[in-house]
């Protein structure tokens, strides 16, 4: 993997927040309902089914494969606006909280953070770009099935822990009566860190790979956000923390205050588009070059 050089720094000002900070968090989602709520949402069915396969089918051998496979980045040459239209009719199925196209969720969880954060565009920009390795759904990049692109992450090569929603499904997963990935540690080691760990593969991952490689200039705390944003086991239920290093645990306050940004942003309320566009543009010339590989 290509390293990341120049990368810009955090501001000494720029701390992250509290849940309770800044942000205000709604009390229902865009159906009127709990956020995260995975046993009453109006698309149970289709949320659950997303789970399951990516439960039964998320093996270490699959997502080692795949991402040896992705890593070579030869599937798209386009720049991130490029990217971010690709989105435009793309719907989350693991997503009990809206049903929008997911450039509308991108701007709706930048423009919350650019409130609270207006001098740290990096910020702006994690928000605008953290989900958009969903591209792995497009004809141009395989077409991957939306458990293999979509959902919250999960370390494989070593145990499920409970905590993972839909844990149920992992036992139809043929690491799971595996005595090489099951236990505790599986492959791994006591802080080893995560840049050391397999996560379960899908958009987190890919974009993080994307950024990197092409040389953007964004800080850590910011690839790192991209990389592990959907990791809920561990930065919302505390889960796997004996595989986090210090640097981990140091990022991890960003990810925890990108977290509510990302979930509670969600709404039916669309972004103008165009009305926006021009400022994002112009992070987007800051921090990647003009055109990526993918």
């Amino acid at each position: 993997m290509i390293a990341v050089e120049n990368q810009a720094p955090v501001s000494e000002n720029a701390i992250p927040k509290d849940a309770s900070d800044g942000f205000v968090v709604p009390e229902s989602n865009a159906f009127g309902q709990s956020f995260r709520d995975y046993e009453s949402s109006v698309r149970l069915s289709i949320v659950e089914n997303c789970y399951r396969l990516n439960h039964i089918y998320q093996t270490y051998d699959f997502v080692k494969k795949t991402r040896e496979e992705y890593a070579k980045l030869n599937k798209a040459e386009m720049s991130i606006w490029e990217a971010i239209e690709l989105l435009d009719s793309f719907v989350d199925e693991s997503d009990p909280d809206i049903d929008e196209p997911q450039i509308q969720h991108l701007l709706q969880s930048a423009e919350a953070i650019r409130k609270d954060y207006p001098d740290e565009d990096w910020l702006h920009l994690t928000a605008l770009i953290h989900d958009l390795g969903k591209v792995l759904f497009h004809s141009k990049f395989g077409s991957l099935p939306q458990w293999a692109v979509t959902g919250d992450t999960h370390p494989v090569g070593c145990a499920f822990d409970e905590s993972i929603v839909y844990h149920k499904y992992f036992k139809e997963n043929p690491d799971y009566n595996n005595p090489a990935y099951n236990t505790k540690l599986g492959v791994y080691s006591e802080g080893c860190g995560l840049e050391n760990v397999l996560m379960s593969w899908g958009h987190d991952d890919y974009m993080y790979m994307v950024a990197k490689a092409n040389g953007t200039i964004l800080p850590s705390a910011a690839l790192f956000t991209i990389r592990y944003h959907s990791f809920y086991p561990m930065h919302t239920e505390g889960a796997y923390q004996y595989l986090l290093n210090e640097e981990d645990r140091e990022n991890l306050k960003w990810v925890r205050t990108f977290n509510k940004y990302d979930l509670y942003s969600k709404s039916s309320v669309r972004i103008d588009v165009e009305k926006v566009k021009p400022y994002y543009e112009s992070l987007i010339k800051k921090y990647f070059p003009k055109k990526l590989r993918w």
